[in-house]
């Protein structure tokens, strides 16, 4: 496991990339209980009878970490897992939301499953990856840069607060049938978006109708199903280009593009760079 922890007041910043040539099971163990919010930025795990919580990518949990509890976790051979974390003593929440009591109560009981694998998931929208990306990035030196990375730190908690609040607001018409048909079609695009499917197929695959499919994929998962085809394709795009230092083209090719040149401009409209920028970098 590789790991870049960066500790500032009350927190830290935690980066990581697990990875195995071979099946591994392991466990951690903590020193001391905090708050985590952990978020899924690449993987190529899959649900098993070994490993039946396996993150999806994406998507971002919310909970408490008891420092009596451990947590265990596990690699299948030749799959990877990259995400980043933020965690929180109670004295940094508390310091967010003492003057409302109403969002002290909804942000602690959502923090108050324990576990990662008991947490609810909540998709990334795109504020809060261009907060991730800002924090990779070296503005400032010493005590400048620590300042900086906490207030990008305190930025990516308020828009998970934010949307906490909006989705606890909005009234959802979902079934819980549609639900589940909704999640199906998720993993379907997780397991094949390299040669994504039409929206008529893939409501056909899954068993429910287009409009549902796209309104309630929109509602459930903050966003569209072809955006997140994207996503994944540009996720995957990223780590070819950086870990296996393959050409453009032959990046293109295995995302599902036909044609490099719009791998190109949908690239740089995700990250801000070209392709071959970010592999020369």
């Amino acid at each position: 496991m590789e790991l870049s922890d960066i500790s500032l007041n009350d927190f830290h910043l935690i980066r990581g990339r697990q990875a195995a040539n071979e099946d591994i099971s392991f466990v951690i163990h903590f020193d001391t209980s905090f708050y985590v919010t952990h978020f899924v930025l690449g993987d190529t795990l899959n649900t098993s009878k070994q490993n039946p919580w396996a993150p999806s990518l994406n998507t971002y949990r919310l909970y408490y970490q008891d420092r009596d509890q451990s947590e265990s976790g596990y690699i299948g051979k030749n799959q990877q897992y990259n995400f980043f974390e933020m965690a929180f003593r109670k004295s940094f929440l508390d310091g967010l939301v003492e003057e409302d009591e109403l969002l002290a109560d909804k942000l602690f009981s959502r923090f108050g499953k324990e576990e990662y694998r008991n947490a609810p998931a909540s998709p990334i929208i795109p504020d809060m990856y261009s907060c991730l990306g800002a924090m990779d990035s070296k503005v400032f030196t010493g005590p400048l840069q620590q300042l900086y990375l906490e207030t990008k730190a305190r930025e990516l908690l308020l828009l998970q607060i934010q949307t906490l609040m909006k989705t606890e607001s909005a009234v959802s018409t979902l079934k819980p049938a549609d639900i589940d048909c909704l999640h199906e079609a998720k993993h379907y695009i997780e397991r094949n978006y390299r040669r994504p499917c039409s929206i008529i197929d893939l409501a056909k695959i899954v068993g429910i109708n287009q409009t549902k499919l796209k309104r309630g994929f929109k509602e459930l998962f903050g966003t569209t199903v072809f955006g997140y085809v994207r996503d994944l394709q540009m996720e995957r795009a990223k780590q070819l280009l950086l870990e296996e230092g393959l050409y453009v083209s032959e990046v293109a090719d295995q995302v599902g593009y036909n044609h490099p040149q719009h791998f190109t401009v949908a690239f740089k409209r995700k990250f801000g760079v070209l392709p071959s920028e970010l592999k020369n970098s």
